[in-house]
């Protein structure tokens, strides 16, 4: 009888021992999650207050004293570089009001080559030209990664950049990099060089980056869009606001939302660009392939890869940034010994082994 009740009395014992186990695991659930979420709210937090305050006087000269106390040495050498750099090499100019340069094909002297370098990257991915179902091959690094329900894909990983050298060529050349040193004021970060892939959607909703937006990283950056095969209407083509039409649109459009009792949010929709009388701003760069454009995407409203079933859009897309980011990691020895094309390139090793960053394709 004596050992019945001590087992009995065990087996009371360890089941409190388990009670209080999974009260512990619950209350260990709960705090977790309250800690997780109050770090999200503090993400969130920071992130409106670095996108509203890019759009004042204050906060402009703000986040340029706070990146030149980071690195002094550097900002100073950058912008002394960029000076003699641009006033040595022939460039087009980007227009410091409206952030941006539309090129018609010819712009570029090499572009012929640039674009035949990229429609054989599309080929060796398994692209069929007027084949919308196309798609890059499933073992590409990046080009095999869904992203964004599957309508936009990223077509080029680091590898493909050593095989493809030409393309990595081209951003860091005279004409590409003297236009965004001239108008950044600064030998920027080569952060990113691929090539968009953009397809039909299954439904006729907008989602992500197919709304209006203005990309996070910096106060300026300078991409461009440069189109790889004809793009019309129905290939969806990349669409922009000048940035002087932006800061008014942002503006009237933050006080439209605070009559009507809405949250601020970082896209804009169609219908809240019309209600403010911006919908003659809006500019497409339809053409034929070698055609795009130079833009600031961190003060132009811009959006995208609304492709119609049918079509298909290819892009080269280059980006260039004035704060270092998350990117490609490019062949630093090619161009060791020049100076420009070393700070361009020269931290991009910190991307080595990671996937590449791309905020401004991000659902949120």
């Amino acid at each position: 009888m004596g050992v019945v009740n001590r087992s009995m009395k065990a087996v009371r014992q360890g089941m409190k021992v388990r009670s209080h186990l999974r009260s512990s695991e619950r209350l260990l659930h709960r705090a977790t999650k309250v800690v997780r979420h109050a770090i999200q709210r503090r993400r969130q937090a920071w992130k409106g207050f670095r996108y509203r305050s890019r759009w004042t006087g204050w906060g402009v000269s703000m986040w340029k004293a706070s990146a030149f106390v980071a690195a002094p040495r550097e900002t100073r050498e950058r912008s002394r570089l960029a000076k003699e750099f641009s006033a040595s090499v022939a460039h087009a100019e980007m227009s410091r009001d409206r952030g941006c340069l539309l090129m018609p094909p010819n712009h570029f002297a090499d572009m012929p080559e640039v674009i035949a370098t990229c429609r054989q990257v599309f080929e060796d991915k398994g692209g069929r030209v007027g084949d919308d179902s196309a798609t890059p091959a499933a073992e590409s690094h990046l080009g095999g990664r869904r992203m964004k329900g599957d309508y936009l894909r990223n077509l080029l990983s680091n590898d493909d950049l050593r095989r493809y050298p030409r393309l990595v060529d081209f951003a860091l050349s005279d004409a590409a990099m003297g236009m965004a040193a001239s108008y950044l004021g600064t030998i920027p970060y080569l952060n990113r060089v691929d090539l968009l892939f953009s397809i039909a959607r299954a439904s006729d909703d907008k989602v992500s980056s197919q709304l209006f937006h203005v990309d996070p990283e910096g106060l300026t950056q300078v991409k461009f869009f440069i189109n790889v095969f004809d793009v019309g209407d129905d290939a969806g083509p990349f669409t922009f606001i000048p940035a002087d039409d932006t800061a008014r649109i942002i503006r009237d459009v933050n006080v439209l939302r605070q009559q009507q009792g809405l949250a601020h949010q970082g896209r804009y929709l169609d219908e809240e660009i019309t209600a403010v009388g911006a919908s003659s701003a809006i500019v497409r760069v339809t053409g034929s392939g070698g055609s795009g454009v130079a833009v600031d995407t961190s003060r132009c409203l811009h959006m995208g890869s609304r492709v119609r079933p049918g079509s298909f859009r290819l892009c080269l897309y280059i980006q260039y940034c004035t704060t270092r980011e998350r990117g490609n990691a490019f062949d630093i020895e090619r161009y060791k010994g020049d100076p420009v094309r070393q700070f361009a390139v020269q931290h991009s090793a910190a991307s080595a082994g990671g996937e590449v960053s791309a905020p401004h394709q991000m659902d949120n």
